[in-house]
């Protein structure tokens, strides 16, 4: 004799299988998104050492500098971040046939992931900001 419980799990387990699949791939995207956005920012800050190096050598103070940088790279992980929730709550529509007894407009999964990309961005902009401001502005404007 088969159990209830049994025939259940065995109907709902090609949606459970796309579900995990759809998971692991969420997660791995993640991932390559933080690393690909951890780049980007990065290459922006280090692109701007010489006008770094300028401002510092010019009288900037240091917080001045990062604070600067910061503001100017929240701009850039706001508009990101808008388009890509827009784009997401357009999407959703894709995934309802998918999904299993879930809202495809889960807001905690939005503001996790939303929350963790932009914690990617600002961290990848503060580190070589912080790196540059520390260099000595000669050596940052080329002449050290």
């Amino acid at each position: 004799m088969v159990a209830l419980e049994q025939v259940i799990a065995d109907s709902v387990a090609p949606r459970r299988l796309s579900v995990v699949l759809l998971t692991v791939f969420a997660g791995i995207a993640l991932i390559l998104a933080s690393v690909g956005i951890y780049g980007v920012m990065s290459f922006l800050v280090v692109q701007r050492t010489h006008e770094i190096g300028v401002r510092m050598a010019l009288g900037a103070q240091r917080s001045d500098v990062l604070r600067l940088i910061i503001v100017r790279a929240g701009i850039l992980i706001g508009a990101g971040t808008l388009i890509g929730l827009i784009i997401a709550f357009f999407s959703t529509s894709l995934l309802h046939s998918v999904l299993y007894e879930v809202s495809t407009l889960d807001l905690s999964i939005f503001l996790f992931v939303t929350f963790v990309l932009a914690l990617v961005a600002l961290l990848a902009s503060y580190i070589p900001a912080h790196r540059a401001t520390r260099a000595d502005p000669m050596i940052a404007l080329g002449r050290g």
